[in-house]
This record gives structure tokens, sequence and C-alpha cells, in this order.
């Protein structure tokens, strides 16, 4: 235990706790002897100038002193109990072997630590009572609220409600029947989660909480709807998997997002290998101020790289994750490396400045329509060309690692960009031959709130009274937060031995209008306020999207949620030096052109022919 200087408030507290001993002995004595003979009294009086001192002694061996009574907490109490025991034992030794333990009993000795710890912790605990009471008060401040759930997450929020003027819990609901009735923090669990369309009106209630932060995620959607039949604005507490860098924090309430709906297990990180492949490796991302570069960025930092290199083309996006990152981990070497992956000479520089050991290529085009028309030539040389140079200059420069971020849209390609990405996997697989560069590839689906998705784009609608535009009624899409994307990324590159093509469990598809629903009433809107219309597919794109060709297959990896894809075999290096010829011809080929082309690079790619929409029942035209 370390030694602390007493301030006043612990000499307060140690004079309290003499008091308390004093009393305890006497209290004891009053209650098993009644009057004693002078005599004995004298030996009582002689026996306490003993105890007291080595009592008191023992509480501050114990720490009892260090805490603060207003933040009195079971530890706290801990602590008394554990320094009142000690502190009878050695009582009963010194006296008794100084001889002045004869005028007590074991009676006395097992009285006695029971009187003090109710004097000294009963004391603590009023005091915190009482400074609670004045701060917080017990009325009827704060907005009414019902927390759904009753364990161990409603039992944290419910200490933190206490604390804020802003909520009042006036009940909890669970449907564990044997907690119903039961009071946790002095709130009463009402009833089953069902009941709170019941309740709602009774108890004046227009918020309930979702304190339930493990359940499935079909019961998030069956309490969503639940909240919604009783016309209350529902909230939520994050789950544990969503605390960055395994940092707990006090739950935070905020309103339910459509993640929350979607069917997603937490993912589990190989620590001990994510630490050997990052602890004290330069690192380099490209596309850096992007969704899923940045997110890449931020998850790197907590395994404590030597150095963090961002390599961004975007100015004011490369600000922005390069002032997180400053803020976030100041004691993180980061150096911000401006360029475009196009451009052989500046990443030449930015590898040989820094020589980093594992690569991250993110940077890329990744719009389908805009990639489609009038940018396709502009897709190939970012997608591709851009992903040759940074690939090449890594073989160079002694890069252990290239992990490129792929896409599920590689897979029989339908568009310009899903036919870029898809060939370059194969530039990346065709330079793994000879190469002391480990290259892994690692596809995935839609990430939920990256930029130019859908629910940025549905929430502008929300937000502007509607209409909600969805391509086509029968769309589906794979869908998977930045996080757990970028978590996802990482292990990959922790597992790979060159050249494999990571899948990664995307869980089940979503129907994007379905999603548009449930933001609408995430939003406490109905369909009649904020009418959804279908506008059709737009060029390059399909109505879904697989995560593997038709003649590949998968196997296992340890990580549950990653599988290997077996690709065709790699292309010779003549082919990716004709590649490269076709890439850096000097004009500039039309959308026609490169589309033909592409198909010659990649044979599985195949034009969409645009399906027409069909008339839908219940569907309303724009």
């Amino acid at each position: 235990m370390k030694p602390f200087l007493p301030d006043f408030q612990a000499v307060v507290a140690l004079v309290h706790d003499a008091v308390a001993f004093v009393l305890s002995w006497l209290f004891v004595f009053a209650l098993l002897r009644g009057a004693t003979s002078p005599a004995v009294a004298g030996n009582i009086v002689l026996a306490l100038t003993v105890a007291v001192p080595l009592q008191a002694l023992v509480s501050y061996l114990f720490g009892v002193y260090q805490g603060i009574w207003r933040y009195t907490s079971l530890p706290d109490v801990q602590r008394i109990i554990f320094s009142a025991l000690t502190g009878t034992v050695g009582v009963a030794l010194l006296l008794h072997g100084t001889g002045l333990g004869e005028v007590l009993t074991y009676r006395e000795y097992a009285l006695y630590p029971l009187i003090l710890v109710a004097i000294m912790a009963g004391s603590r605990m009023a005091v915190r009572s009482f400074k609670e009471w004045s701060l917080y008060g017990r009325g009827a401040e704060g907005v009414p609220v019902v927390i759904l759930g009753a364990g161990d997450a409603a039992v944290g929020l419910l200490k933190e409600i206490s604390r804020s003027q802003e909520w009042r819990v006036v009940g909890l609901l669970d449907d564990d029947p044997q907690k119903r009735g039961r009071l946790l923090h002095g709130v009463r669990v009402m009833g089953a989660l069902e009941d709170l369309t019941r309740l709602a009106g009774r108890l004046k209630v227009r918020h309930a909480i979702i304190a339930m932060p493990s359940v499935p995620y079909q019961v998030r959607r069956r309490v969503v709807e639940i909240c919604n039949r009783a016309k209350v604005t529902v909230l939520t507490v994050p789950t544990l998997n969503n605390v960055a860098g395994g940092k707990l924090a006090p739950p935070k309430i905020r309103k339910v997002a459509v993640e929350d709906l979607m069917k997603r297990e937490p993912v589990t990180l190989d620590d001990a290998g994510l630490h050997e492949l990052l602890t004290g490796k330069v690192v380099l991302v490209t596309g850096a101020g992007g969704s899923i570069g940045s997110e890449l960025c931020r998850q790197i930092a907590h395994f404590q790289p030597s150095m963090l290199v961002l390599f961004e083309q975007n100015e004011y996006a490369m600000y922005k994750v390069d002032w997180e990152l400053r803020e976030s981990f100041p004691d993180m070497p980061v150096a911000s490396v401006v360029g475009d992956v196009k451009n052989a000479a500046r990443v030449t520089q930015a590898m040989h400045q820094y020589s980093p050991s594992i690569v991250f290529h993110a940077a890329a085009y990744k719009h389908v329509p805009l990639m489609e028309e009038l940018n396709s030539w502009e897709a190939v040389q970012n997608n591709v060309y851009g992903t040759y140079v940074v690939a090449r200059a890594a073989i160079d420069y002694g890069v252990s690692k290239f992990v490129f971020v792929s896409t599920d849209k590689a897979v029989n390609p339908t568009n310009v960009m899903g036919a870029t990405k898809r060939l370059a996997e194969m530039v990346c697989q065709a330079l793994q031959a000879g190469s002391a560069t480990r290259f892994e590839m690692v596809r995935f689906g839609n990430v939920l709130g990256s930029a130019g998705s859908v629910i940025p784009r549905f929430e502008e609608q929300i937000s502007r009274g509607g209409p909600v535009t969805v391509t086509h009624p029968e769309m589906v899409r794979y869908f998977m937060s930045i996080p757990e994307a970028a978590q996802l990324v990482l292990q990959a590159g922790c597992m790979g031995l060159g050249g494999e093509i990571f899948v990664m469990d995307m869980g089940e598809p979503v129907k994007i209008v379905d999603l548009a629903r449930d933001m609408i009433r995430l939003s406490e809107l109905s369909e009649e306020e904020i009418r959804i219309v279908y506008t059709g597919l737009r060029p390059g794109e399909k109505l879904f999207e697989e995560l593997l060709a038709d003649d590949e297959h998968t196997r296992p990896t340890p990580h549950p949620k990653l599988r290997v894809a077996k690709a065709r075999d790699a292309q010779p290096r003549e082919w990716v030096e004709e590649l490269v010829a076709w890439l850096t011809q000097e004009r500039i080929a039309g959308d026609t052109e490169v589309r033909r082309d592409l198909k010659r690079w990649v044979p599985e790619f195949q034009s969409q022919v645009r399906p027409k929409l069909k008339a839908v029942p219940g569907a309303r035209a724009a």
C-alpha cells in the first residue's frame, strides 16, 4: 500500500472513526455485560487505550482514509470490512499478549466488528446519499423515461441517470418473469416489453431506452416496433464492441441507428497477431482520408506502430484524419503525404523516405454510376494503374506485406468499377510470383455510412421530407459497419501468406427498400409522411452482388468471419507488362473502348443490360 499525506478530510475521517472504535466497544460492553465493577471498568478503559490506536493503524494501512465519502462505493465498504476484521484479530492478539485481554471474551470479539462496520460504512453511505439528494434531488425533475431491459446494462444506466437532471427513470420492462416486481436501485420492473404500449400513457413517457446491448438483432427490431406502436422515441446504449480500443466508458444514450437492426455479430480480433504485424512497424495507408482508409488508420494507431504514413490525394480529407490522429494519439509519429497513387515519382519518394513494412492500399474510385459513364478511363487509371504503381514500389522498397482493399463488385463484374477492382486483384496476384512482398486481397460489400453510400442519402432525403428514392424494389446488398470492415481488413492482413483473396462473412443480404423503411421508422415517421419512390437501376448497377465468382470456391480460415477464395491461376509477368503498356498509353480511351478492352483483360466482365422496372403493387411513382 502506497503511503499518502493525510489532508483535512482524512483527518476528520480518522477522528470520526476513532470515536466509532470507542463507541463500538462501549456498545458491546453495555449490551453483553451491563453494569460492571470499578475494577473491571478500569481494565476496559486500559484495554481501549491499546485497541483504538491499533485499529486506527490497521484502517490506515487498508486505505480506508483514501476514499471520498460522497463517492462511497462497494470497494470502500469492502476495505472497511477487511480492516475491521483484521483489526479485531490484531487487538485480540495484542491484548492477550500483554495480559489486558482477560476482561474480554469471544462474544465481544464477534460482536465488535459488526457494530464497527455498521457505524463506519453507515456514516459514509449517509453522507453520499445526502450529497446526491442535495445535488440531484428526488423530485419530478427530468424527462420521464422507461428502460427496456433489467440486466447489467440497465444497472449501469440507472447509476448514470441518477447523476443527471436530464432524465428520470419511472420504470423498467423485461421479458424475464423472474424479474417482474423486483427493484433495481429503487426502480421497479413493471412488466414485459410488450407492456410498453399499455404503460406509456399511464406513465406519461415519450422516451424508452434499450439497455440490452448483447441481444440478437431480431430482438432489437422487435423492440423498435414495440416503441413505434407505443409512439415513444427509442434510444439505446452502445454495444461493447462499439467502444474503440477496448476503453470502456460510461454508457452514452443515443438514438437507435439502422446499424443496430442489422444481423451482425461482434468481430473478435487476433490481438496477439495484430500486435506482431503492426506494433513498432512503419505502416502506410493509401486513401487514408476515405471512409475505410481513415478507419484503418484509427484502428492501426491503437496497436502503436512506430510511424503511421498517410497517403491521400484529397487535401481536406487528409487534414481531417491527420488532425484527429494527432489529437487522439499525440505520442505516435504521423506523416501526411498528399499525393496521387498514379504518380509513380511521388509514391516512390514516400516509399524511399519512410520504408514502410506494411501497406494498406485503400485508395480507389468506387461510385458505380459515376465511373460507368464519362469517367471510365479515370476509373481504370486510378483503380488499376494506381494499384500497380503502389504495388511495384512496395516490391522495390522491400515492403513485407501489401493488403489490397477490394470489393464484392469484382465478382462476375457487370460495371466498370467492379471490373477495374477485379483487374487490380489480378495485378496483385501476378506480382506475387517471385516476390518477397506478400500480397493479400480482401473483398467485402457495402459499408454502412461510408461516403456515397445509400444511408447518408436516405438521411438527407428524410430530413427534407422525402421522397426516399430506391432504384428497384428487389435490389439487395450486403452491408457491414465501417469499423467492422476495417477490423477484418486488418485481420486478413495478419493471416495471409501471400496471394490469397479473403472473402468476408457479410451476414445476410438486406433489401434496400427494407433499409429505407427502417430509417423512416427510426425517424419516427411513417411511409404516408415520407414516400418511397422507385427510380430504376442506374448505369452499371445490378440487383444483387456476389462475393465469389462462379468458378471459385473457398476454404475456411481460423477466423470465423473470413474465408479464402481460390481464384484462377495468376497471370505471368508478360501479361503485366502488356497491361501496363495499355494503361500508360498517351490517349484517353472513350467509355465504349474501355468497356471493350476490359472484357479482354477480365474475361468474366459482362456489361449490364438494365432490366426494365416492373410495376410493383402499392409502389408509388416519382
